[in-house]
């Protein structure tokens, strides 16, 4: 049996998803008691006016909290008086590692943190996508072996990481999810100052991001990459740079790095000569080069 403290979209899809696999829900603890009749009503379950009765009443909890308040949770939790050893606690915060559940460790709980790599943006869309996204877990415990073979049982894919590998992969999680949002937007309003409205800028934006993000999954950074610096086209990443510089010093400074970066992979491509990959480089790092007065008061010298 498992409970909830934290009623939000995560404990909500996750306690939805158990119920489903027949793993039965006790119930939620929440600080909102709205979410928490929710989420209750959602998995059938029940609605705790306080954590120790929850704690008694389900062999796994999960705490679906913000990872700012886990070791706090954790630590009024160690205040209930209960057979800990029998217990798994589980936090969902992808930076942190278990160790955030350190004062039930030493009560004799088995502690861990299993992070979904999805976003729960929309709780109907993350619950069908579960079963087909991997987590990862890490953690300390005898009944670890029992919590892995809970989460086979229900058909969840699941990665084993070291406590010390947590803040990378976050980080890697954050920059291919929360970042690419970022980085579709900078197009976005490079689309905006080129003239495109909305909808527009989106019919562009949306097959070709699209057809990429599916070419880097199927093939692989190399064979996806596409574009001038493959080409080793001067004249237009300088044209690119010149136009940017002109509307948002910002883009350009991020057009930059992105193609100082892009660069590294264009050299396993090995397509390109070593003074092309030189010429390159020196367009995308050297800002006076590209500044169209700066090459004006150059030639009048």
């Amino acid at each position: 049996m498992i409970g909830f403290i934290g009623a939000g979209k995560v404990g909500r899809t996750l306690g939805r998803y158990f119920a489903q696999q027949g793993i039965a829900v006790t119930g939620y603890y929440s600080r909102s008691m709205a979410s928490a009749h929710k989420a209750a009503t959602m998995t059938n379950s029940s609605v705790f006016n306080n954590k120790e009765e929850l704690v008694e009443s389900a062999d796994y909890m999960m705490l679906t909290v913000p990872d700012d308040v886990i070791h706090h949770v954790a630590h009024q939790l160690s205040q209930c008086k209960c057979k800990w050893q029998t217990k798994v606690i589980c936090h969902t915060s992808g930076v942190h590692p278990s160790t955030l559940l350190k004062p039930l460790e030493e009560l004799g709980a088995t502690v861990a943190s299993l992070h979904p790599m999805l976003s729960f943006a929309n709780v109907d869309a993350a619950l069908e996508a579960l079963c087909k996204t991997p987590l990862t877990l890490e953690g300390n415990g005898k009944k670890m072996d029992d919590l892995k073979q809970l989460l086979q049982d229900v058909h969840l894919h699941v990665r084993t990481i070291k406590t010390e590998q947590k803040a990378l992969y976050h980080a890697g999680a954050c920059m291919v999810s929360n970042y690419l949002v970022t980085l579709m937007d900078i197009g976005f309003q490079s689309f905006k100052h080129a003239g495109f409205d909305v909808d527009a800028a989106n019919q562009l934006i949306a097959p070709l991001a699209t057809a990429t993000l599916n070419n880097y999954v199927t093939y692989g950074s190399e064979k996806a990459l596409t574009g001038p610096l493959t080409r080793g086209d001067l004249g237009t990443i300088t044209t690119h740079i010149q136009a940017l510089s002109k509307e948002d010093k910002h883009l350009e400074t991020i057009y930059r790095l992105l193609g100082l970066k892009t660069l590294h992979i264009v050299e396993k491509q090995k397509q390109l000569d070593e003074y092309t990959l030189y010429c390159l480089k020196e367009v995308l790092q050297d800002e006076k080069n590209n500044d169209p007065d700066h090459q004006k008061q150059e030639e009048e010298k």
